[in-house]
């Protein structure tokens, strides 16, 4: 084998890496759960931590949706940060508390609930939830969360989601990219019995661990980078996928795009640097919870994993008719196999079968549009946190899962 074959048998073995990963997770999800149950003695003090920036125009929703799920004893605090809007005179109106905080602004949401937190130090709860301004909690999420992570005595995520805003291609192929990384591939996870990452809103946490956490600091992928600390903390992050947030995804393509670059660029951070070190110390200190983080953290977002395969693929393609040996499209060829299933599998369990044919009619385009997204992570990185405008509230819960989903979490 010469030079251009060992280059592209290396080139398709990392490609088959994360698809295999990938594959293992969304399988993993197809396969039955039973619903996890939790028994406390006392009913956990809880408070709703809202960070909120100029989100006057969907807050009340949220707030409605928070207002039905708490006790007499719970709070609803809302951080109104840098903001220029009604929004903490919205949230007061709803009853909530407000905290106004105004800084340089470079912090973005970590240091919208550092603040948030520092005002609970005055009467700590014992859980705290946290759901993002443009987001509407379903019934029975807020205290299915809050139950968990008392009971658990560690951070729970539940099942966010977030729903295209509009019929083009690329607000629905996102939302199903979305649906993958922040519902199937976590529930994979746990029926593999692995711990999962954070994934934003609709979180929960026992107090005394949220408040010293660092909160992400060091990435802009905030939610993945504090799972991460957690973690190292010894406080694992489990998934409960009875616990449902929506929210809705931006309506201009240029904000959707600005969105995704901040956060398929802390992503791919972690990726490079982040899980080879998870591993290692996973592998040398015998957690094994940091080393299937490290594991989860490798599989890049998936247009980048598209896109990644496509081009090992054709190395693998070129050492082939230049007469280097078959061994790279070999393995390019399973590696590909091994995503597609995945994504079939995933995609045609969670989103239906017209979603997946959809998204593979769609797909070429849409990962090709994110070329200049990528290519701008190895040349000008992202590197703060910017804050995503939305003007839709997020939609009803029948209008975003099929039946077949309903009745398989319910389960």
């Amino acid at each position: 084998m010469n030079t251009l074959g060992l280059l592209a048998l290396l080139a398709a073995a990392l490609a088959l890496v994360p698809c295999a990963i990938l594959c293992l997770e969304c399988l993993a999800a197809c396969l039955p759960l039973r619903r996890q149950r939790f028994v406390l003695v006392h009913a956990p003090r809880i408070v709703v931590l809202v960070p909120a920036h100029d989100e006057e125009g969907c807050l009340p929703e949220a707030l409605r949706s928070l207002e039905e799920e708490l006790g007499e004893a719970d709070r609803i605090v809302v951080v109104a940060h840098n903001c220029t809007d009604r929004t903490a005179m919205v949230a007061r109106a709803r009853g909530a508390e407000v905290v106004e905080a105004r800084d340089d602004g470079k912090g973005g949401k970590p240091a919208a609930l550092k603040v948030g937190l520092r005002y609970l130090d005055a009467e700590p709860p014992d859980v705290v939830v946290i759901v993002d301004a443009d987001c509407r909690a379903e019934p029975g999420a807020i205290r299915a969360l809050a139950t968990a992570a008392a009971a658990s005595g560690g951070p729970v995520q539940g099942d966010y989601r977030f729903a295209p805003t509009s019929g083009d291609d690329f607000s629905s192929l996102s939302s199903l990219a979305l649906l993958v990384k922040n519902v199937v591939r976590p529930l994979g996870l746990t029926r593999l019995g692995w711990p999962c990452l954070l994934n934003g809103a609709g979180s929960a946490y026992p107090f005394a661990q949220l408040r010293a956490a660092p909160h992400g600091e060091g990435s802009i992928a905030e939610d993945y980078q504090l799972a991460i600390d957690l973690a190292k903390a010894g406080h694992a992050t489990r998934f409960l996928p009875e616990a449902r947030v929506r929210s809705v995804l931006p309506e201009r393509n240029e904000v959707a795009l600005r969105q995704r670059r901040r956060w398929e660029h802390g992503h791919l951070a972690l990726v490079f640097r982040t899980a080879p070190a998870l591993l290692l110390r996973g592998v040398f200190t015998r957690r094994g919870v940091l080393f299937c983080l490290g594991v989860d953290l490798l599989v890049p977002p998936l247009a980048f994993l598209v896109l990644g395969w496509a081009a090992s693929a054709g190395l693998a393609l070129a050492s082939l008719l230049l007469g280097a040996g078959a061994a790279a499209a070999w393995t390019a060829l399973l590696a590909g196999g091994l995503l597609f299933v995945g994504l079939a599998a995933g995609l045609g369990r969670f989103a239906g079968r017209a979603a997946l044919l959809g998204a593979l009619r769609c797909a070429p385009g849409y990962v090709l549009r994110k070329l200049p997204l990528y290519l701008g992570f190895f040349g000008r990185r992202e590197t703060t946190w910017k804050k995503t405008e939305r003007t839709s509230s997020p939609p009803r819960a029948a209008s975003d899962e099929s039946p077949h989903e309903r009745s398989e979490t319910g389960s």
